[in-house]
């Protein structure tokens, strides 16, 4: 994807040419198919340029009118019906860039013109005439962007550290992002940096008069739009959509790749992919994390399942990735600088994929990320759902279905599927094991630290998922996320595309019956049910899933001596001082080991630990570059 900045001063003082020039150079690799700028005296618009899709080859951006300047990084799926809303000649179809459309769109129906674009983009017009800035990101937030906004200027940019090169300001680390990091719950548009955030999702921002506003112009809801009366329905509709996601965001002419697991959300998307480029005669690159063949660990990788996928789809060149070497405290620097936040703790397998995508020349990069939140849903907490909605006979139908498919009573599936969710079993539970220790709540940061933030942090457990997504999406969570792949993917000069958060999928799963989630006793029915004959039955229908990172827990305890000297060396003692307790870590680091199978305590628990190493490494890194911690 391509990238995009800006600087308005609002003191009608001259721009800075210098730091106009600092954006260009900390965001150069972003420059892969050139780059453009226009400037005035109090206003500066860039663009750099990264050639995904054929309407891009002719695009030069920023574009100038008599009063408008714009500069776009898009992709815009409702070209055909903008044409015609717009009255556009179509002889000049292929040509015109998606940008074109966003100026025209922006010309005709002003800050409207959102409510008329489908897709994912980020743009920014000035008007020179009224000195005004509109800027505006795609619904789910693909195409993320950044800006900091002082009295005298307003920054943004596709990138944080095209920000940072330009404010003369301190920059202070937000302590916000080290609770996020361990909870995913800080508000999703704030970022390490205390000065600088992030335009959401779903919002517009605009500069009028000297002064900013951030307006939310859609939020996620039922629109009443599907009226399917038969299960069937659903699920043929939820496969076209599925098809579409894939298809919308597919250029055949430029290597695509697929990180491949063997599970239902990579293989799903995967096996679409293949069967759309085998029709063009086109090769989909497949990219899979494994361990060495030679393994004599416990652990266990998706290597039979992959293989079945590639003897499925028989257009697929797959590359294994095992990443010898390295772990979660190797190059932290260099990722956290790619990914602009605090690396996960298997952050070293993510860039040797994306480093062996560079090396097969992919331009299009495709994951299944995301499925488990809505598209494969689980659906854990369907029947207990129902049965508060008093749907009793749907419920007890789903649990005699799950009797058969998982070969268990009655009473015991009214346990984990019933039971286990009410208030009275989680106080039961309390009371029979008072001394478990729960490591997707437990962190080893300072117990004051955690009492400073508890009042911000919910750890219920989420029994609505529908709610839940609806609030994940609206409040641009889930833009930051798809936005952070879209980033780290463009340091290596390939778009990313992450059709389970489609935009269209997520309007649709608002309205599907609860039900479908259980279809006939499975846990994440509804789309075994819509691949049926899309992808190999033997991944349709398999319960197991093993580790995306099948070896981390025997990294992490290689990484021991390392995190060791970091809790001993006095570059690292702000952080423990501050952050970190090194008691948990002793307590508990000698419980973790190898195990076999999808997770279980001690992989979260070196989570933990790891999150605590990976944070030292960054928060000495910023603290070279004169970042404040207060």
């Amino acid at each position: 994807m391509s990238a995009i900045f800006g600087i308005i001063n609002k003191k009608s003082k001259f721009t800075d040419g210098e730091s106009i020039n600092r954006i260009k150079e900390a965001i150069a690799h972003r420059a892969t198919n050139g780059s453009g700028l226009w400037q005035s005296d109090y206003a500066a618009l860039g663009f750099c340029k990264l050639i995904v899709y054929p309407q891009q080859i002719n695009e030069q951006l920023p574009v100038e009118t008599a009063d408008l300047v714009l500069t776009a990084d898009a992709r815009i799926d409702n070209r055909d019906e903008l044409y015609s809303s717009l009255n556009l000649d179509k002889q000049q179809y292929a040509a015109e860039p998606d940008s074109y459309l966003i100026l025209k769109a922006y010309q005709k129906w002003g800050e409207q013109c959102v409510d008329h674009l489908e897709g994912e983009y980020v743009f920014a017009i000035w008007n020179k005439t009224s000195q005004q800035l509109f800027m505006a990101t795609d619904h789910i937030g693909f195409r993320p962007v950044f800006y900091y906004d002082s009295p005298d200027e307003l920054i943004f940019c596709s990138e944080i550290k095209g920000v940072v090169a330009a404010k003369i300001t301190p920059n202070y680390f937000n302590e916000a992002h080290l609770m996020h990091y361990h909870f995913r719950q800080s508000p999703p548009n704030q970022t390490y940096n205390k000065e600088i955030f992030a335009l959401c999702g779903g919002s517009v921002l605009k500069l009028i008069d000297s002064k900013t506003s951030i307006e939310k112009y859609w939020t996620p809801k039922s629109l009443n739009k599907y009226h399917f009366l038969k299960d069937e329905d659903w699920i043929n509709c939820f496969k076209d959509l599925l098809y579409q996601a894939v298809e919308k965001r597919l250029n055949p002419d430029v290597p695509v790749g697929i990180t491949l697991s063997g599970g239902l959300d990579s293989t799903s998307i995967g096996c679409i992919l293949s069967e759309l480029l085998a029709k063009k005669n086109k090769p989909l690159y497949a990219f899979s994390s494994v361990l060495p063949l030679n393994h004599t660990g416990v652990e266990q990788d998706e290597r039979q399942y992959i293989e079945i996928v590639n003897k499925h789809c028989p257009n697929i060149i797959q590359t294994y990735v095992e990443a010898p070497g390295k772990g979660p405290f190797y190059n932290v620097e260099d990722a956290f600088e790619k990914d602009e936040c605090l690396p996960n703790g298997f952050f070293y397998i993510d860039h040797a994929i994306l480093a062996a995508a560079q090396e097969k020349k992919i331009r299009n990069l495709f994951t299944g990320f995301g499925g488990d939140h809505w598209v494969s849903w689980k659906g854990n907490t369907v029947i207990y759902q129902l049965i508060q909605q008093k749907q009793l006979k749907l419920a007890l139908n789903l649990l005699k279905q799950f009797s058969e498919t998982e070969d268990k009573n009655l009473l015991q599936l009214i346990r984990t599927e019933y039971a286990v969710y009410t208030a009275f079993y989680k106080r039961l539970r309390k009371l029979i094991k008072p001394d478990e220790v729960n490591w997707q709540i437990q962190t080893v940061l300072k117990n004051d630290l955690t009492t400073k933030y508890s009042p911000f942090v919910d750890l219920s457990q989420k029994i609505d998922n529908k709610a839940n997504m609806q609030k994940l999406i609206e409040s641009g969570f889930i833009g930051r996320l798809t936005g952070l792949f879209a980033n780290r993917n463009s340091y290596y000069n390939m778009n990313s595309s992450d059709p389970m958060f489609d935009k269209n999928i997520m309007a649709f799963l608002m309205e599907a019956p609860l039900h479908l989630f259980n279809k006939n006793g499975y846990k994440r029915g509804f789309i075994r049910h819509a691949m049926a004959g899309v992808i190999p039955a033997e991944i349709q229908w398999r319960k197991d899933k093993l580790p995306y990172t099948p070896d981390f827990v025997r990294r992490t305890l290689q990484s021991r001596e390392i995190l060791n000297d970091m809790m001993a060396h006095e570059d690292y003692a702000f952080v423990f001082d501050k952050y970190f307790s090194k008691e948990i870590i002793e307590k508990h680091f000698d419980q973790i080991e190898p195990f076999a199978g999808f997770s279980n305590s001690t992989s979260v628990m070196g989570i933990r630990m790891m999150q605590a190493g990976i944070s030292c490494k960054v928060f000495s890194y910023l603290k070279k570059k004169n970042y404040l911690f207060t």
